[in-house]
């Protein structure tokens, strides 16, 4: 299921509206095997999640996967395959909680880190997901 970015966005706006800036810390789209600090929400074309602790984003641009590291597993993710997260910068970086939708009590997870992947990356992380 693709990933909730019109949620993402609200709080982004939000955020736009009430002076909140953007810091843009980003790897060269080129870079694979980078880490990103952020991934500003408009590029974000689509989301899978991989396990409770892995989720592939596709972005725009000339690399166009990122693999999110959970810091810890997050119970429910896999089987809720969605999640949201209020940002107040219009990206999601490291260290932004996640949560678990589609649970009476959503599980909460922290982004350790976002790294630039290739597509070889992206199509053996989609042959491992787990639905």
């Amino acid at each position: 299921m693709a990933f909730r970015v019109k949620q993402l966005f609200f709080a982004a706006a939000f955020a736009a509206l009430s002076g909140g800036t953007t810091v843009v810390q980003a790897a060269e789209d080129n870079d694979i095997g980078a880490v990103q600090m952020c991934v500003p929400l408009r590029q974000i074309d689509d989301s899978r999640v991989i396990d409770d602790k892995t989720i592939l984003l596709r972005v725009a641009g000339n690399s166009p996967y990122r693999r999110i590291d959970l810091a810890h597993e997050c119970i429910g993710l896999t089987s809720a395959d969605n999640f949201t997260s209020a940002t107040t910068i219009s990206q999601l970086c490291q260290q932004d909680i996640l949560r678990v939708t589609q649970q009476t009590v959503g599980s909460q997870c922290i982004i350790n880190k976002i790294v630039v992947i290739d597509e070889v990356e992206a199509k053996a992380l989609l042959a491992r997901r787990k639905k």
